[in-house]
C-alpha cells in the first residue's frame, strides 16, 4: 500500500499524526510532495527516514505555480541546492497543473513525476507513479476532504491493516509500456483507496 500527501513544509508537516501511524504499523512510511522553498535545511534533515520527500513545486503559492513553466524554470528548480540536497527524484506539480516543458525537464533528467491519468495523451513516455491505481492520497492540511486530520478514522484503520508499504518511487513505472491497457484503475471514492480528486 502506498500513502502520499501534498504539501508538508516547515509549518505544515502534521509530524505528530504521521508519527502516531508509525507507531499503529511500525512497518508503516509514506511519500510526501513537499514544497522546497518553504523549509530550512536543518527542518529536512529532522524528517525521519520512513518519509519520503518528492518536490511539489518551489513555493507553492497557488494550485497553477507550475502550469506555464518554461524548460528554464524547471531546470533552475531541480538545480536549487536544497533539492539536490534533500529530496529524491520525484516531481507533482501543484493541483496537477503541469507545462509540458517541465514533462520534458524530468523525463531528460530521469526523474518519475506524481500524474493523473488524465493526462495520458499528453505526457511523453516516462516513469509515472498514479495515486488512482488504489493508493491513499491526500493532504496534510485538512483541505479537499483528504487532509490528514479529517481522514484520520479511515487512515488509521487502512495502515493498521496494511501489511506491506511502499514509496511512490518504488511505483513509479513506464508508462504507457507495451502491456498497458489501462485496466485495473480504480474509480474515485473507493473507500480506503483512491481518494477524491484534488486541486492543490
Amino acid at each position: 500500500m502506498i500513502f502520499d500527501w501534498d504539501d508538508l513544509h516547515e509549518t505544515n508537516h502534521r509530524l505528530d499524526l504521521l508519527g502516531q501511524l508509525r507507531e499503529a504499523n511500525p512497518a508503516f512510511r509514506c511519500t510526501v510532495f513537499a514544497v522546497p522553498g518553504c523549509g530550512s535545511d536543518s527542518f529536512w534533515e529532522s524528517l525521519p527516514d520512513w518519509v519520503e520527500r518528492a518536490v511539489h513545486g518551489w513555493v507553492h503559492p497557488d494550485p497553477y505555480e507550475c502550469v506555464n513553466w518554461t524548460r528554464q524554470d524547471m531546470e533552475r528548480l531541480l538545480d536549487e541546492p536544497v533539492i539536490q540536497k534533500h529530496f529524491g527524484c520525484g516531481f507533482k506539480a501543484p493541483g496537477w497543473q503541469i507545462s509540458d516543458d517541465c514533462y520534458q525537464v524530468l523525463l531528460e533528467r530521469g526523474w518519475w513525476v506524481a500524474d493523473q491519468h488524465l493526462e495520458d495523451g499528453r505526457r511523453p513516455p516516462m516513469r509515472v507513479y498514479f495515486y488512482e491505481d488504489g493508493n491513499w492520497h491526500g493532504h496534510i492540511q485538512n483541505v479537499c476532504r483528504n487532509g490528514i486530520e479529517e481522514t484520520w478514522g479511515e487512515l488509521v484503520k487502512a495502515v493498521e491493516g496494511a501489511e506491506d508499504f511502499r514509496f511512490c518511487s518504488e511505483a513509479a513505472r513506464f508508462y504507457p509500456d507495451s502491456d498497458d491497457s489501462g485496466a485495473g484503475t480504480l474509480p474515485f471514492g473507493v473507500p480506503g483507496l483512491s481518494r477524491s480528486p484534488d486541486v492543490s
